[in-house]
């Protein structure tokens, strides 16, 4: 393995605090390529691993990441989205495969060693050795001497490691033990049943040179109502009689702001209070962060001084208008939460990033997609993570950890609480962060018995208080609740995974209506709401378990559904990213864009245009339609009328497509009874309402689309007097090698998916008035793709697959079909249950003598044959009339030299 040219994560990893950024002069980064061991057999204490290197460690492994990732083995090349993780953690790496890699046996005690030499003027201050997170125990030795250990996880542990040290080369140990045994430990979804485990060290290890005397935090208080930011000093040093403690201000723009004049030091606290006159506030549209060195003085003299950086930003709850539902307030205005759950995996570093770009890159496409909002999903951060939201401009719900699966128990809960409020002290001064959430879905305290538990109860309602205390400035949630389980929150909130538009509809207006104060509903027996926000803090279609299935129909109806009703102050889509074998992400697990069919900012954006109804329907041929119509936010809907534009078009049996309505604004608008009106063409087809919002330069900024499918049993008609015959899939005779699927709408097969190679046949029957000698040419048109097992959403991993088209026995045409697409244009399957699936439109012609020459007993035969199939390509899905993206059946259209 070749050693870096410079350390991973070079950067120091807490711009929120710091004693300077140099490297190798303020800190050392003890990053890169160090010695290593498993010890399968528990042996290197009794061996004396710690030792300097008289003992070998025989393999080389890359810090900071986790043991089970491709970036600590330097194989970071083969990751992606069907390869996220190393074998070499395993203890029989050649029997593990993706379907066991979460059961197999894996090594649980690692050994890492590597040398260091201080810099020169560090000699005359205590040496602090730095590591920001390993799972779970951790002991380290330099040169052969113990220096500390402890349970870190999710957070920092640091040691002084002065007392050890000696002139020259020194040599620093660390073992670190994860055991498989996770009932009783603070977890996320690093555990062996849901992703891949995280284990050793997978933050970085530093070094840093602190004064006797010197700053532990320096949490900021903002109050843009008070104009004002107090800055909480904590102190560790040995004689407070001296020190006191001051602070100078600065706006990201380099001005200074205020200054702290030196207040003392009591009880190992100083208490400095800022004013910040007309103050620039932080907020997603303008992440403005000022700057503040905190200085530790000895009778006047700096001794240590701290850089830290915050928002001026308040966070509370209040109406949304005058009277109207309660929504979360950003510096006194109501916000809108557009979100999406972020679980911060990646497939070459599992828990942990790249680099430093690679977080800045995840919040920047959470903004590209529209949103506004990320919930942190049951981890603790890296410290990165969260700098990056607040220069980027991302409000954050940030999950504790929860309990271990039988975590309800004293050791568990002092864990938990060790972790949640070290989280908080941590991450105080992030004003990205709007909320944290103590619990997810009742793990660890009882599950579906948990509402029958008072005392785990009162526990949950102590954290909710105590949370509530250590940080005044944020709201805190109990349990993101799936069990209608709240005991005492900030934000009553609630989850479901529904892939249907009647069920999800009715289960919307459902949790809207048993919303209100004094209801029950939510809330433990006993408990009743208050006047708590409501937020959607998870949905989706397809859930976890669910596999690669297109979600940009569900995203689009239930998005729809949720704006419909405004007393829902946000919502979290799941999930940002794909992860592992979970697949509803808004983009792959490797970053990588999918296709929707549309743009889902036009979907996740602030303004919204939305339709009440069915994002698909079936309505007769020339019916008039009225599709009721709001916009979003409602206090602007006049406004936003002003920017509205519709459209119609129509595509008939032939795949003709025509504007029936071309863009156009609405000659009225009222809020309460806006619609679209139009009629649909008196034949069948499909019919594509779109309506767009614009804004004041005449970008699109928001974007919905309803279908309408026309169904009749007459055939389409030719032009020029051709004559057309159509059949449907499953009319065929099929022989595939592999499973071959049939799907029916309303009675018939209008879906036929043959795996591998094989062929589908029809005969067309010639009416008796046809003479053959009369025909000039043979046109065939199909709604064709490849049979890709599933429906994974559209994106650049393709499937393509070979077919040859023959008229009797004569071939005609050969076409690579590049792929099984499945996303929102593919609305007829959607509409029927088809997961999204659709083709392109495949043409076929014969013309004059061996048009002729295809005839045969009264009939054509058509014939399509697929070959060439492999592991990753081949098969052949039919679409009819009522399935994929276009409203046509096979159709043969027949031309004569003097018509029909």
């Amino acid at each position: 393995m070749d050693v870096p040219i410079r350390p991973p994560r070079p950067e120091h990893p807490r711009p929120d605090f710091h004693r300077g950024l140099r490297p190798g002069v303020d800190w050392l980064n003890l990053n890169g390529t160090w010695d290593f061991e498993f010890d399968p057999d528990n042996a290197g204490l009794a061996d004396g691993w710690f030792e300097p290197p008289e003992v070998a460690l025989s393999r080389r492994i890359v810090v900071p990441f986790a043991w089970e990732s491709h970036l600590a083995w330097g194989t970071e090349a083969q990751a992606g989205n069907q390869s996220w993780f190393s074998r070499e953690v395993y203890r029989d790496p050649a029997s593990v495969t993706v379907e066991n890699y979460r059961e197999a046996p894996r090594h649980t005690i690692g050994w890492y060693r590597r040398g260091f030499e201080l810099p020169a003027d560090w000699h005359d201050r205590r040496v602090f050795l730095n590591v920001e997170a390993a799972d779970w125990e951790l002991r380290a030795w330099v040169n052969g001497a113990a220096v500390g250990q402890a349970e870190s996880g999710y957070l920092p542990v640091s040691f002084d490691v002065t007392d050890a040290l000696v002139e020259g080369e020194n040599t620093l140990v660390i073992r670190v033990h994860d055991p498989q045994e996770e009932s009783r430990k603070p977890l996320g979804k690093q555990v062996p049943s849901w992703y891949t485990p995280t284990s050793g060290i997978w933050q970085t290890v530093w070094l840093e040179p602190r004064a006797r005397a010197h700053i532990l935090a320096a949490p900021v208080l903002p109050s843009l109502a008070e104009e004002r930011a107090t800055v909480l000093v904590e102190v560790a040093g040995d004689d407070e009689s001296s020190l006191s403690v001051a602070a100078e201000l600065r706006a990201s723009t380099g001005a200074a702001a205020a200054h702290g004049e030196p207040v003392p030091v009591t009880d190992g606290r100083g208490r400095l209070e800022l004013p910040v006159p007309d103050a620039i506030p932080w907020s997603p549209d303008a992440p403005h962060m000022y700057r503040l060195q905190v200085h530790l003085l000895r009778e006047g003299q700096v001794v240590d001084t701290v850089h830290t950086q915050f928002g001026m930003r308040d966070v509370d709850v209040g109406p949304l208008g005058e009277d109207g539902p309660t929504y979360i307030r950003l510096n006194g205005e109501p916000v809108y939460l557009r979100g999406a759950l972020d679980q911060s995996f990646t497939p070459e570093g599992v828990y942990a990033h790249a680099s430093n770009a690679d977080i800045r890159r995840d919040l920047l496409l959470a903004r590209q997609a529209g949103l506004n909002f990320l919930r942190l999903h049951i981890k603790t951060p890296d410290p990165r993570y969260c700098y990056w939201a607040d220069r980027v401009g991302v409000m954050l719900m940030c999950d504790m950890p929860n309990l271990g699966y039988d975590g309800y128990s004293q050791v568990g809960r002092e864990r938990w609480e060790r972790t949640a409020w070290g989280q908080i002290r941590r991450d105080f001064n992030h004003p990205s962060i709007i909320a944290w959430c103590l619990f997810n879905e009742t793990w660890g305290l009882g599950g579906r018995d948990y509402a029958q538990m008072p005392q785990r109860q009162q526990w949950v309602r102590d954290c909710y208080e105590r949370a509530s205390e250590l940080d005044p400035t944020r709201l805190v949630e109990d349990n993101s609740a799936c069990l209608n389980d709240h005991v005492i929150t900030d934000i009553n909130s609630w989850h479901f995974y529904i892939n249907d538009y009647q069920e999800a509809r009715a289960h919307i207006e459902e949790v809207v209506e048993r919303t209100c104060p004094g209801s029950d509903f939510n809330y433990v027996p006993g408990r009743t709401q208050g006047d708590e926000p409501l937020l959607c803090s998870e949905y989706g279609g397809i859930s976890a378990r669910m596999g690669d299935l297109d979600v940009s129909w569900c995203l689009l109806l239930l998005t729809n559904e949720l704006r419909r009703h405004e007393e829902i102050c946000g919502y979290v889509y799941t999930e940002l990213t794909d992860i592992e074998w979970e697949h509803n992400g808004l983009y792959n697990y490797d970053r990588s864009p999918k296709q929707f069919g549309y743009d889902p900012a036009m979907i996740l954006g602030e303004s919204f245009v939305g339709f009440d109804g069915p994002p698909g329907s079936t309505v007769e041929p020339g019916a008039e339609v009225s599709i009721p119509l709001f916009l979003r936010p409602s206090a602007r809907a006049e406004k936003l009328a002003g920017r509205l534009r519709w459209s119609a078009t129509f595509i008939d049996r032939l795949c003709r497509e025509r504007v029936i309505i071309r863009p156009r604004g609405l000659d009225d608008f009222d809020a309460e009874s806006a619609s679209l009106t139009l009629t649909v063409p008196d034949e069948p087809g499909l019919t594509r309402v779109q309506a767009f919002l614009h804004d004041t330069l005449g970008r699109p900024v928001a974007w919905n689309l309803r279908v309408l499918e026309s169904v009749t049993e007459l055939p389409p008609t030719g032009t020029g007097g051709a004559m057309v015959l159509t059949a449907l899939p499953g009319d065929c005779q099929a022989h595939f090698e592999g499973d071959v699927e049939r799907a029916e709408v309303g009675g018939e097969v209008h879906l036929l998916a043959g795996q591998g190679d094989g062929t589908a046949q029809w005969r067309f029957a010639l009416p008796d008035e046809v003479e053959p000698g009369q025909i000039c040419a043979l046109t065939l048109m199909a709604e064709l793709s490849s049979a890709r097992p599933g429906a994974p959403q559209t994106d650049e991993d393709r499937w393509p697959s070979l077919v040859e088209i023959a008229f009797g026995e004569q071939t005609v045409r050969r076409v690579v079909l590049p792929d099984q697409p499945a996303d929102a244009r593919g609305a007829l399957s959607h509409m029927h249950g088809l997961l999204g699936r659709y083709g392109q439109i495949v043409t076929a012609r014969l013309s004059g003598d061996r048009a002729r020459a295809a005839v045969s007993e009264g009939g054509i035969g058509v014939r399509l044959t697929v070959s060439d199939s492999g592991a990753d390509r081949g098969g052949l899905t039919i679409y009819g009339s009522r399935a994929g993206r276009y409203p046509c059946d096979v159709t043969l259209q027949v031309d004569c030299l003097h018509g029909i």
